[in-house]
């Protein structure tokens, strides 16, 4: 994918909350003014500046701290769902301008097997999220962590119809039939042999990439209809260690990771 997935372990969560309330205007401002505080303290430090120099310097020390702490300790559950929140709007914003011409490209090429994909993918993200609503309060981390995945895992497999539209139109052009029949006529010069057999091995190639995204696809349908299941498996809270959630964001980040590579954007 084009654009950088989130990380969604609590690891990777957490050190990018670091990171942005270090880098919050906030943080920045009242740290400057701690350090020239401090640095202006030091310098009139026999002056009746030193005084309100120093009270200035404590005063952005404590805002600065205080403020870290609120993000990263205090109000770190809410902020991780605002940074999960901010991913996702802008993932759904950037897939859905893919998405809306996957359809009419597949229809045009008559691809039905992409087209059932497609049709499949919908209902099946669809299926998960209704499950995952049902069993988890939308504001809860682990919500937005399982979505955000299934999101990206579902986008992915569009992006890669995306691409084996892409491969047809690259294709349309040429006529292995054509092709064919001409590479049999024992006279055609070897030049014209040549690059005609080169056009079949770029035909060729892409008819194998469009079959290795289908299959990858068939994995991603795999994988939702398994977390499906394990989710609407839980009977109780205490219910969620049987459903090993963890080794199944393991196995979708696995599979997001793969569907990368047929991105024609990278």
């Amino acid at each position: 994918m084009a654009d950088q997935d989130l990380q969604l372990s609590e690891k990777e969560l957490s050190a990018r909350l670091l990171r942005d309330t270090t880098n919050d205007p906030i943080t920045l401002t009242s740290g400057v003014m701690t350090v020239l505080g401090g640095v202006g303290a030091g310098l009139f430090f026999t002056s009746d500046l030193f005084v309100v120099l120093a009270g200035l310097t404590g005063v952005s020390l404590v805002a600065c701290a205080g403020y870290v702490l609120s993000k990263t300790v205090i109000g770190k559950h809410k902020a991780m769902l605002r940074i999960i929140e901010k991913v996702r709007t802008e993932t759904i914003a950037k897939r859905n301008k893919v998405a809306d011409s996957v359809q009419s490209n597949l229809m045009k090429f008559s691809e039905d097997r992409a087209l059932k994909q497609l049709h499949q993918l919908h209902s099946k993200f669809a299926a998960f999220q209704a499950v995952l609503d049902h069993q988890f309060d939308r504001d809860e981390l682990t919500h937005k962590r399982y979505l955000t995945a299934a999101e990206q895992l579902y986008f992915g497999a569009v992006d890669n119809l995306n691409s084996l539209s892409m491969l047809c139109h690259s294709t349309a052009a040429i006529d292995p039939k054509h092709i064919q029949s001409q590479l049999g006529n024992e006279s055609l010069a070897e030049d014209a042999r040549e690059a005609m057999q080169q056009r079949l091995n770029i035909y060729n190639e892409a008819n194998t990439n469009k079959e290795n995204i289908l299959v990858v696809n068939e994995q991603v349908m795999t994988k939702l209809d398994e977390l499906t299941i394990r989710l609407g498996a839980i009977q109780t809270r205490e219910g969620l260690g049987d459903v090993r959630l963890d080794s199944a964001m393991n196995e979708i980040l696995h599979l997001i990771n793969r569907t990368n590579q047929y991105d024609i954007r990278q």
